[in-house]
């Protein structure tokens, strides 16, 4: 979108939680009847795009790109305003058992779908600032060490069996989420115990980045038992694990099926386009921040959301990630659009798949 603040989308949605949370009632309905109703539809009827050109990038101006910036980082603070404001307000106000429930899933929806997501760009910034800030974001929801093994284990081992994140061909999203969530927990301390032992720095020391923002998420835990109460505790948990589906889910629709070609020294080709799914949906890439345009994110992980491009050679997503979304969780469904899609796609795309393919996943 060349328009820097078409990226407020969540913040706005943020203002209409909010909103929908004090009128009370039928009105928590409405949030997920727009992602997973209206959304979808949205997707289809605004189309995609494929902008910007390389020659628009090339004219960004400074201001331009600190407006796009600016975009991010509102949308990053309403994540951690937004879970502010619903641990007190679930401490103060009285709710059902189903209001509660739908006011805590929507939270953990919109920190998935918004926190992670700015989380994401900000983690593969330079910035220290930006990095720390993706840092909180992923700690509010439970999953700091996602920031280590996203950038420095995801991106090396992508589209390989050897990556947690990445779902092989016949795995439904069920079979995923144990694999990805447990192994990537792993790697991520494996990651940073290298690290510490590069530099001769010891494991269990405030030099642990891990140690620090686990010991944080603990603390922060403990904290707003302490001071709101067992319903704000639940309520944090609660929206944790659903952010950490959102994440995973989108994992699974990115890189379902894609994996590189193996060598004979047993080495993988380098990562291109066609190792991630791509999609140039309108709506999608708004709301994400242009996370459907990932395989120019795993091809040059270092570019900016606004600058991500199109690829022709990329396999792409037949709807946006809304939709891609809902249909992940149906698994029936989801390997009847998908399979067909990874098939056709081989079929246009010369190359050796079958060295890299992995028998051990069956549905």
């Amino acid at each position: 979108m060349r328009y820097p603040f078409a990226y407020l989308a969540g913040p706005i949605t943020a203002l209409l939680i909010v909103a929908s949370f004090y009128a009370g009632g039928i009105w928590l309905l409405v949030m997920p009847i727009v992602f997973y109703f209206l959304l979808p539809i949205g997707d289809t009827v605004t189309g995609v795009s494929l902008w910007p050109s390389e020659h628009r990038i090339a004219r960004f101006d400074e201001r331009t790109k600190r407006h796009y910036d600016i975009a991010l980082l509102i949308a990053a603070w309403s994540m951690l305003l937004l879970l502010g404001w619903a641990v007190y307000a679930v401490s103060v106000t009285p709710l059902t058992w189903w209001e509660f429930t739908l006011l805590a899933v929507i939270i953990g929806e919109y920190g998935g779908f918004v926190g992670i997501v700015t989380a994401h760009e900000l983690m593969h910034r330079r910035s220290e600032g930006k990095l720390q800030l993706g840092f909180l974001l992923m700690a509010v929801t439970a999953y700091s060490h996602f920031c280590i093994e996203h950038v420095h284990g995801h991106h090396r081992r992508v589209a390989t069996p050897d990556d947690p994140a990445t779902a092989l061909e016949g795995q439904s999203l069920f079979a995923f989420l144990p694999r990805t969530v447990f192994g990537s927990f792993r790697s991520a301390w494996r990651l940073e115990g290298e690290r510490l032992g590069r530099k001769k720095l010891g494991f269990w020391s405030h030099h642990n980045i891990l140690l620090r923002w686990q010991i944080f998420t603990i603390a922060l835990t403990i904290a707003i038992y302490l001071a709101l109460g067992p319903m704000s505790l639940l309520l944090f948990v609660v929206q944790a694990v659903f952010a950490i589906f959102a994440l995973e889910t989108i994992n699974y629709v990115e890189h379902y099926g894609l994996l590189r070609s193996q060598r004979p020294d047993g080495s993988y080709e380098s990562v291109k386009p066609i190792h991630s799914w791509n999609s140039n949906h309108i709506l999608t890439n708004i709301s994400l921040f242009n996370l459907g345009r990932h395989s120019d994110h795993h091809h040059q992980s270092s570019r900016p959301y606004f600058k991500l491009r199109h690829y022709d050679e990329a396999p792409q997503l037949p709807y946006g990630y809304s939709a891609m979304v809902v249909l992940a969780m149906i698994p029936p469904l989801w390997f009847r659009v998908m399979d067909r899609e990874l098939e056709s796609f081989r079929k246009r795309t010369p190359s050796d798949y079958s060295a890299a393919r992995s028998s051990s996943v069956t549905r």
